[in-house]
């Protein structure tokens, strides 16, 4: 058997009536069809003697779900609805003294009954929001407490509550995870200002005793966490109020700015290696206005006691290179991200052109924006004057080694002279003397450190035919080391001599082409060379091989540390030299 108890019922019935939100005119509607239908029921089955007894509920039910106005209404629309279902047209006044009697006391009662209901029901309707309010309150704090949580959770920083005496009596979710703490009853209890190093221990005692008397402090210390991992933090403490305004319990907010700290390391090093360098170090805006350049590069230019925030880019330079710096260098910079090249500053006090190796490179925000340009130029003065010096000594030595090739072939002439079957070998010894020379002004242009192998065929092949024409060469830039490149440059003779005289140059429609290419990278890259001649006299191997053919072979299998080997074909001689790239060349480029 279900119960139900009065108070959840009348709760139900109003809760039902508020609900239905019916206009004005509706409700008084329904009262008075409600009223007529009781009186045509008091009529047919109450008798005479009970003629309120129907409508004593009905009015109070109106009253309880239709509002105070209806209640009200009812009740006067049953007082009269009762009295006519009473009287009678015979009776002088309808209907006895004593029903008006009773119809007056009804009436009265009911207006009494209607308002303590109307104000039940205003109670049950108050009491009903209120706990509404009350339900959507506590939805509303355990919402705020789930998000709290979760955002204390989800903090990087650690966040504690301490007591008075400086103990830990809270540590978020967050901050556990970030002090390396698995379980908190571990550190429950103990003293904070005891996870603090050095400094760290007395800043975070002061900040103690500061937030007890209520005041906020802040400072950077260094702690390690549990599990002993050293980090540096920025702290702020400040004191929590309690119900009496004054300082209960201290809230502790840590943050981890090891990184940061770090990095302000890193930069203190860099602007200390940028001050001590030698170099010439300097930043400036993407306008070209200049911010900073270290004490080398003031006594570089001459800029002792200049204000540098006054100068551009383009001050340091003589004004022929201007338009070099704006127009090649700094959009470089911005497409490439980096320029370097030789270029000359411009001394502030004398006017001196100082020769350097400007290098520029972006200097860019945390986003990758480019917000200026940096620069480490060196001095090139005194690489300049040795390069100078050097090249001053090269050209001495050249000479000298002309001069003694000269002597040399002018004795073996005189001492070949007069001996008929020595004149072929005179010239020849003469014309090899000379290819030599060719070889040595090569490398001596270099300093004897490299000889580029198209430079060292031109020279060589030059004196036996055009270039382009009748000799034809092709391959990309190799830099041959100088011990090969006699050896090379002889070689490259005895061919072209050969050639003229019995092969694709003794005539006006041969020709010769020499090809080299590089095949493979890395260690196993191999220098593959070429020589083929076309459209010369009918070529049949010789009986023996001269002195010529042995001195291409033997040598430059000998330097190169590969294969050399010459094809006599009908159509023309062909020459074919393979060896370890790293063996022949020091510099490869396009």
């Amino acid at each position: 058997m279900i119960r139900i108890q009065p108070a959840r019922f009348f709760d139900r019935i109003v809760a039902w009536s508020l609900q239905l939100q019916l206009p004005g005119a509706a409700r008084y509607l329904i009262a008075t069809a409600l009223v007529v239908a009781i009186g045509w029921g008091r009529v047919l089955f109450v008798p005479d003697t009970l003629p309120w007894l129907l409508f004593i509920p009905a009015t109070i039910g109106i009253a309880l779900v239709m509002g105070k106005g209806p209640g009200l209404f009812a009740a006067g629309l049953s007082t009269a609805t009762g009295i006519v279902s009473l009287g009678t047209l015979d009776h002088p006044t309808w209907v006895p003294r004593q029903q008006w009697v009773a119809a007056s006391l009804f009436l009265i009662v009911m207006f009494g009954l209607v308002m303590l209901t109307a104000e039940l029901r205003a109670s049950l309707h108050r009491a009903r929001r209120l706990n509404e309010e009350l339900v959507e309150s506590e939805r509303q704090a355990v919402d705020r407490q789930a998000f709290l949580s979760s955002v204390l959770a989800s903090s990087t920083d650690c966040i504690k509550v301490l007591d008075l005496d400086g103990k830990l009596t809270f540590m978020s979710e967050g901050g556990q995870r970030v002090m390396e703490i698995s379980d908190f009853n571990e550190v429950a209890g103990c003293p904070w200002p005891d996870f603090w190093q050095g400094a760290g221990n007395s800043e975070a005692k002061s900040a103690v005793d500061a937030a007890k008397r209520g005041e906020a402090r802040s400072f950077i210390g260094k702690a390690d966490t549990y599990r002993g991992t050293p980090k540096w933090w920025h702290v702020a403490v400040s004191p929590i109020p309690g119900p009496d305004g004054r300082p209960d319990r201290i809230l502790s907010v840590s943050r981890d700015i090891t990184n940061l700290r770090a990095s302000e390391e890193e930069r203190d090093r860099f602007v200390r290696l940028a001050e001590n360098s030698t170099d010439f170090i300097g930043m400036a805006r993407t306008d070209g206005s200049v911010f900073y350049v270290n004490d080398a590069a003031k006594r570089l230019v001459g800029l002792d006691g200049t204000d540098v925030t006054q100068l551009t880019i383009a001050d340091f330079f003589p004004p022929e290179q201007v338009e070099t710096v704006t127009r090649v260098v700094l959009p470089a910079v911005e497409r490439d991200g980096q320029w370097a090249g030789e270029l000359n500053f411009r001394h502030f006090q004398s006017g001196e052109l100082i020769p350097v190796l400007y290098s520029v490179f972006p200097v860019t925000d945390t986003a990758g924006a480019l917000i200026g340009y940096g620069t480490v130029t060196r001095d090139f003065r005194e690489r300049r004057r040795a390069e100078d010096d050097m090249r001053l000594m090269n050209g001495e030595l050249a000479h000298r080694l002309k001069n003694v090739l000269a002597v040399v072939q002018s004795v073996a002439a005189q001492t070949l002279r007069g001996i008929p079957e020595a004149e072929a070998a005179s010239q020849s010894l003469s014309a090899r003397l000379v290819a030599l020379g060719a070889a040595t002004a090569v490398l001596t242009g270099t300093s004897w450190r490299s000889a580029d192998l198209r430079e060292l065929a031109n020279r060589a092949l030059s004196p036996h035919g055009r270039i382009g024409e009748r000799i034809l060469l092709s391959g990309p830039r190799v830099t041959l080391k100088p011990e090969v490149t006699v050896a090379f440059a002889l070689a490259l003779h005895e061919l072209a001599t050969n050639a003229a005289k019995y092969g694709a140059l003794s005539n006006e429609t041969g020709v010769v082409t020499l090809a080299w290419s590089i095949d493979g990278g890395g260690a196993d890259a191999t220098l593959a060379v070429y020589w083929r001649e076309n459209g010369g006299p009918p070529v049949t191997p010789p009986e023996r091989k001269g002195f010529g053919s042995v001195l291409i072979e033997r040598s430059l299998r000998s330097y190169f540390s590969g294969k050399a080997a010459t094809e006599y074909r009908p159509e023309g001689l062909v020459f074919e030299l393979q060896a370890r790239l790293q063996d022949a060349a020091i510099v490869i480029g396009n």
